[in-house]
């Protein structure tokens, strides 16, 4: 999925939610986030730090997934995603599922971001 894309699969899930298409919403947010899940795994491929054996294999899997963090954490992207899919779950009731997402999206949001909004969510 390109960039352009990747974006307009993002309004559109958007509009679904504000549609009540809850169901549609959620299935496009989800599709969004498994593209940034790639995108950060192609990304943690190509540091230059990993180092890898004579099959290809990748050597330091921990540097790897460091890397394909600071990808998801570079922007708010994962951030969003996560907290839409969030409360998607809780307007459709599934509040435990809700609280999951709610606390991968704070691993996401950008150090200069409060997430006090968030936790009134989490308060109800």
């Amino acid at each position: 999925m390109n960039a352009l894309e990747f974006q307009d699969n993002f309004t559109k899930a958007l509009r679904y939610k504000e549609e009540g298409r809850l169901v549609d919403s959620l299935k496009l947010h989800q599709e969004l986030y498994t593209q940034l899940i790639k995108d950060a795994f192609d990304y943690a491929e190509c540091v230059d730090s990993l180092g890898t054996d004579d099959d290809g294999i990748i050597i330091d899997t921990e540097q790897f997934y460091r890397n394909a963090d600071e990808y998801l954490r570079s922007d708010n992207q994962a951030c969003i995603i996560l907290n839409n899919i969030c409360m998607i779950l809780a307007e459709a009731g599934r509040k435990e599922a809700a609280r999951e997402f709610f606390i991968e999206a704070v691993k996401y949001l950008p150090a200069d971001e409060d997430c006090a909004s968030h936790e009134i969510w989490m308060e109800k």
